[in-house]
């Protein structure tokens, strides 16, 4: 059931998703609201399902892994074959991304692994506990994410451009400490620095320092909210697509920049070459947006096709190491 949403519920989520550690008072200021009025309206988006959870995204390659995807399009399965499956990777402590997907596949997975030996048992035992299911089986590596913000909350056109990357091929250092306090970042991006301290015996003061220096080196790459999408009546897309001409792509990852519903672009090692995901509210949205880029760099693009998320069962940038 689709919830409605005010402009100040809209800029508040909207300040959550640019960085969801920010106090209620700092939110307040710019949304030009009461902290305690704030407070009340996040706390009434959390009880409406509306706000999931908040998330850290922070960069394993960082840390010294690499991001690995598989889609699966499934074959002689059932529905309950399928949620077994999902459930079997929403337990498995490399994988910090499931999610059922419409179209021409059905399953999208991603997880983090040391090198390439490890991801290939990882395929390995894919393919030995579920083989039997798969029809199609596509293998990517993420080699850059970029995230944008999500301006269409607040405006049709992007006023406000904010852009972060992640993946690099330049590990950080760290050490026990800071992977404690990021595996409870990870899962719960607004956790105050009192409960970090008492949950890891660390002060305080050195928390908000690490943090700080978290942020600095790139392993933490943003604090967002993470969305019922659905809730507040709008769809998630993907977007793959092979180009035709390479010299034309960063060209394209400005205009995804610049767009309010656009709000991540891929480059990966597969046979894509930019993909890109965007928050509409419909299908004639989806349409519309896709065929102003078909207008603008449709002779550089050699095909493309697409996807619709429609259920995801687990979103945790940071697995078990």
């Amino acid at each position: 059931m689709k919830e409605k949403l005010d402009l100040k519920d809209k800029k508040i989520l909207y300040e959550l998703d640019k960085d969801s550690r920010q106090s209620f008072q700092q939110i307040g200021k710019k949304v030009r609201l009461s902290r305690e009025v704030v407070q009340y309206r996040i706390k009434q988006l959390e009880i409406k399902g509306i706000i999931k959870s908040y998330q850290t995204i922070i960069d394993m390659t960082k840390l010294g892994y690499i991001n690995c995807r598989l889609f699966i399009k499934f074959q002689k399965n059932t529905p309950h074959e399928e949620t077994k499956i999902i459930d079997y990777y929403k337990k498995h402590p490399k994988f910090w991304w499931v999610d059922s997907v419409g179209g021409f596949r059905d399953l999208g997975l991603a997880c983090w692994t040391k090198n390439v030996y490890e991801f290939y048992e990882i395929k390995e035992d894919l393919l030995k506990r579920f083989g039997k299911y798969i029809d199609h089986l596509h293998i990517s590596f993420y080699i850059k994410i970029w995230i944008y913000g999500r301006n269409y909350l607040i405006d049709n056109k992007r006023k406000d451009i904010i852009e972060q990357s992640m993946c690099s091929a330049e590990k950080a250092e760290f050490d026990k400490k800071d992977l404690k306090i990021l595996k409870l970042l990870a899962d719960n991006a607004r956790i105050n620095i009192v409960e970090i301290s008492s949950k890891t015996g660390i002060s305080p003061t050195n928390i908000n320092f690490r943090i700080k220096e978290l942020i600095r080196k790139g392993i933490i790459v943003r604090f967002k909210v993470l969305l019922d999408l659905e809730k507040i009546g709008f769809y998630w897309y993907k977007v793959e697509m092979q180009l035709e001409n390479f010299e034309v792509k960063n060209e394209m990852l400005g205009y995804f920049r610049n767009h309010s519903n656009i709000v991540y672009a891929y480059e990966t090692i597969s046979d894509n070459d930019l993909e890109f995901e965007l928050e509409v509210e419909s299908y004639e949205k989806f349409r519309e947006i896709l065929e102003e880029i078909r207008q603008r760099f449709g002779k550089d693009i050699k095909k493309y096709h697409y996807m619709l998320w429609f259920k995801e069962h687990k979103f945790l940038f940071m697995p078990e190491l």
